[in-house]
């Protein structure tokens, strides 16, 4: 090395050092780690390791918080209506925050959890306190009136049945923004809710649009609504992956005596010491019944009788009994969308009423469901309707595939609910085991003029008063096809014209040769008009 070489590199080796350690100075301030920093409780020393971020935020990291904790403040209180600046906050896997304070997650920001499997300390959960705030969401997405980005995810919402609790509710989360692996249980309202507050009346807030809902497990209270999405105009919506369930739901073995059923609790195994649990489904409950050893013992009922070892209700022409049956209280909805388009998939429901229900509200300015497709709905014995199609609205442009309503492909010997589609609008009820498609066209208010399924006991209904063949057939392809068939034939004309009427139809037998007839095959042979 020459020695102009070596007196530079000794001259700017300690200015590079320095601007390295001044670099990584810089780099830690955009990470804070929460448990370092001073606060009356968990969320406030959150709160205080998101003001030590740079204006433009940063990652939080309370991962150093695992066990259970008090929550006094949104931990994001201090930067709600900052634009400029998102945090990424991450929570630890076994750890429980009690909130009495309603979390607010502004635009861009996120949390991320260490897990949403509910119970036994193994995620992430958020507990509402038993002193929070009645008819609150715990969680609320968004501060700005279009809120791009704000994201929870990998954690449990336990809304602790707090009187009207609803779990996670935005009227402005939009692009990159939602819920993603997220568990809701024990809401007495709403899971979660996507409601247009812009569009809709009282027009005072903002418009949920193209956010993320995606792999959710809900289980809510009697009467509950696991997912209710309401809009009026926007851009697409849609989710996947979504289970609804009851937040009450128990272990009995069953037996029949003259149209009464007795179900005895099976109390869950508990640790040493710890109390006995009892039967807590109370007297007048709406129920199901799934998953004993006697699946004619299935269904939904009302208890007439309830004890802290017992449950009892009717169930006419009942035999017998059954074993390890599972009761739970009937919840409303399973995903309920009014004046909502998008694209809603795979959605399994037990002890649910409906599914799926749609339309069954009633909007103001004319708001209508429609463009909507749901696809790959299941449930069995404690549901009764896969998709529900209300009155209150006629839902138009809609599609409906691939619906499962029993749980293996013989409805007398399997679970299954009580109907695969009920469309008040068009007076239709299936019992079909499973249903491929179900298509209601454009109407712009009443019956739908298009009305097709693939269920065989539904006839087609066409939007159209002219049924063309746009390919017609020719008289050589007049062959052995199955009596029913129809078709426009191009040169075909009937052998015999004097000798054709109703009754004789033989003497209406298709040749070849002719301007064009249409042809039908009946009895074997194929029959021109």
């Amino acid at each position: 090395m020459s020695r102009l070489r070596r007196l530079a590199f000794f001259f700017l080796f300690p200015l590079a050092t320095m601007a390295q350690s001044d670099l990584a100075v810089k780099s830690l301030n955009k990470i804070q780690f929460a448990d370092q920093f001073p606060g009356a409780d968990a969320c406030v020393q959150i709160q205080n390791a998101i003001a030590a971020l740079p204006v433009n935020g940063g990652e939080v990291d309370a991962r150093g918080f695992p066990g259970f904790y008090k929550c006094s403040a949104n931990p994001f209180a201090n930067i709600l209506m900052h634009p400029g600046e998102s945090v990424h906050l991450y929570l630890a896997a076994g750890s429980t925050f009690t909130t009495t304070a309603q979390w607010v997650i502004p635009l861009g920001s996120i949390v991320t959890g260490g897990g949403s499997v509910p119970g036994g300390g193994r995620g992430t959960t958020l507990v509402a306190d038993k002193t929070f705030p009645r008819n609150t969401p715990v969680v609320s997405l968004g501060d700005f009136g279009q809120s791009e980005g704000p994201l929870i995810e990998d954690i449990t919402i336990d809304c602790n049945h707090v009187s009207g609790s609803i779990g996670i509710f935005s009227d402005r989360v939009q692009e990159l923004g939602g819920i993603r692996d997220v568990s809701v249980i024990n809401y007495r309202a709403i899971g979660i809710e996507m409601l247009d507050q812009f569009d809709l009346p009282p027009r005072t807030g903002g418009l949920p649009e193209n956010f993320i809902l995606d792999e959710l497990q809900l289980g809510g209270d009697a009467g509950s609504i696991c997912i209710l999405v309401r809009v009026g105009v926007g851009g697409q919506r849609g989710g996947g992956h979504i289970t609804c369930s009851s937040s009450l739901v128990e272990q009995f073995n069953l037996s029949c005596s003259g149209g009464l059923i007795t179900a005895t609790f099976i109390p869950p195994t508990v640790p040493p010491g710890q109390p006995v649990p009892i039967n807590i489904i109370p007297n007048g409950a709406s129920i199901g019944v799934e998953g004993g050893t006697n699946s004619a013992l299935d269904g939904l009922f009302t208890v007439t009788s309830s004890s802290g070892t017992q449950l009892r209700w009717t169930q006419a022409g009942c035999k017998g009994g059954a074993s390890g049956a599972i009761v739970g209280v009937m919840a409303q909805s399973g995903v309920q969308l009014d004046g909502a388009d998008g694209v809603y998939s795979q959605i399994h429901c037990e002890f649910t009423v409906d599914c799926v229900l749609a339309g069954s509200a009633a909007l103001a300015g004319g708001w209508v469901t429609r463009a909507l497709t749901v696809s790959g709905v299941t449930g069995q014995s404690s549901v009764k309707n896969i998709v529900h199609l209300g009155r209150a609205s006629s839902s138009e442009d809609v599609v409906l595939t691939a619906l499962e309503r029993c749980n293996g492909p013989n409805p007398t010997t399997q679970q299954c609910a009580t109907n695969v589609v009920q469309d008040d609008v068009n007076s239709v009820t299936l019992q079909d085991t499973s249903l491929a498609w179900y298509l209601v066209g454009h109407s712009g208010g009443g019956a739908a003029p298009a009305l097709l399924s693939s269920s065989p006991s539904l006839g087609w209904f066409l939007p159209n008063p002219f049924l063309t063949f746009r390919n017609s057939s020719v008289f050589s392809q007049l062959g052995g096809q199955s009596d029913g068939s129809y078709t426009y034939c191009s040169d075909c004309k009937v052998v015999t014209p004097s000798a054709c009427s109703a009754a004789n139809p033989a003497g209406c037998v298709c040749s070849g040769g002719g301007t064009g007839a249409f042809a039908k095959r009946l009895s074997g042979a194929w029959l021109c008009n």
